[in-house]
C-alpha cells in the first residue's frame, strides 16, 4: 500500500490526521496503545514511550487530538530510527535498553535529524503544524547478573 496517495483505501483517505497516523502505524506493524493508568510514576511530562521500535504507548492525558497526532508522528519517526547498536550515525537514536521517552516539550522543527520527518509526516497526514518535533530521552538501564543465593556453589 502506498502511504502517500489520497486514493480510496490508503491511510490518507481516513477522516482525520490522528486516524491517518494510527493507520500509518498499523500499516507499518507498530502497535499503538495508551500508557497504563499508573503511567510513569511522578512524571507528568511524558507524552509517549516507544518500545523497541515495535510499540508506542501514548499518554492518555494529552490535551487534544492535534497534540496526540503530533506526538504520534514523532513516536513513529523514533520507532523507525531507534537502534540498539551504536553506529555513530546522527540520524539514528541509540537506545540500548529498547526504550525512548518523548516529552510534552515541543521543539522547533529541525531541518534534519529526529523531528524533521515527524513534522513532514504530520503535515502530509493533514496537520497544519509548525512542528511535530518533541524533546526525547533514552533512559539508562544498568544490567547485571545477580549473584547466586548459594554463593555460586554447585548444588547437584
Amino acid at each position: 500500500m502506498d502511504l502517500t496517495e489520497h486514493k480510496e483505501g490508503s491511510v490518507l483517505s481516513l477522516p482525520t490526521p490522528l486516524a491517518r497516523l494510527y493507520g500509518t502505524a498499523m500499516t507499518l506493524g507498530i502497535e499503538v496503545r495508551d500508557l497504563p493508568d499508573d503511567g510513569l510514576p511522578g512524571d507528568d511530562d511524558t507524552a509517549a514511550v516507544v518500545i523497541c521500535g515495535a510499540s508506542i504507548a501514548l499518554n492518555p492525558a494529552l490535551e487534544s487530538d492535534d497534540l496526540r497526532a503530533d506526538v504520534l508522528a514523532m513516536a513513529l519517526e523514533i520507532a523507525a530510527i531507534m537502534t540498539n547498536c551504536d553506529t555513530g550515525d546522527p540520524g539514528e537514536v541509540y537506545a540500548p535498553g529498547g526504550f525512548v521517552i518523548i516529552s510534552r516539550h515541543r521543539v522547533p522543527a529541525p531541518e534534519t535529524g529526529p523531528g524533521a520527518l515527524a513534522t513532514a509526516v504530520a503535515r502530509k497526514c493533514g496537520r497544519d503544524t509548525a512542528s511535530a518535533a518533541f524533546g526525547f530521552c533514552v533512559p539508562e538501564f544498568e544490567f547485571y547478573t545477580p549473584e547466586p543465593a548459594d554463593g555460586g556453589q554447585d548444588l547437584g
